[in-house]
């Protein structure tokens, strides 16, 4: 096989999958938050506290193992990129898509538009959720005062600390 067509294989495969991961990772931004943002917003004062406890542990365990999936999606999708663009570089002399200048573009001149603050936004709202449906339910079931309240701090904080482990692993730390 002559070493143009072996290239042009590799960038093809490379472009494949890089976007078949963008498509999978649009896909789970999409679902996740719905169905965490449904599931909380369905359950009210009046449930039973294991109720609260299992569906809160079931999506909480659920959420984690699509955000580990999603991590590990993007280890690969970042391989393919850097892949995608030594291909470029060495055939037409630079990458079709140059990286964008620090302290480009930002929402509300405040969160700069980077995908991996997007994943953990979405990440760290959904189980913020489920951190406080098992938070509340679990301080319920053992009779604890003003165990909503403290569910949502709880939940909150949580989301935080996803946030920046989010942050911290999409970036390849």
């Amino acid at each position: 096989m002559a070493e143009d067509e072996r290239r042009r294989l590799e960038y093809d495969r490379a472009v494949a999958l890089f976007a078949e991961l963008t498509d999978i990772r649009f896909k789970l931004l999409a679902l996740v938050p719905t169905l965490s943002g449904a599931a909380v917003a369905l359950l009210h004062a009046g449930e039973a506290p294991v109720e609260l406890l299992a569906v809160g542990l079931l999506g909480l365990a659920a959420t984690l193992g699509v955000l580990v999936y999603e991590l590990r999606n993007s280890e690969i999708r970042r391989a393919a990129g850097a892949r995608i663009g030594a291909v470029e570089s060495g055939v037409i002399g630079r990458p079709l898509i140059e990286n964008r200048a620090k302290g480009a573009a930002r929402l509300l001149h405040v969160i700069p538009l980077e995908q991996s603050i997007g994943l953990a936004l979405v990440y760290g709202a959904a189980l913020a959720g489920w951190g406080y449906l098992v938070s509340w339910g679990a301080l319920a079931a053992a009779h604890a005062g003003h165990s909503r309240q403290i569910g949502i701090v709880v939940g909150a904080v949580w989301g935080v600390l996803v946030v920046f482990e989010v942050l911290r692993l999409d970036a390849g730390e």
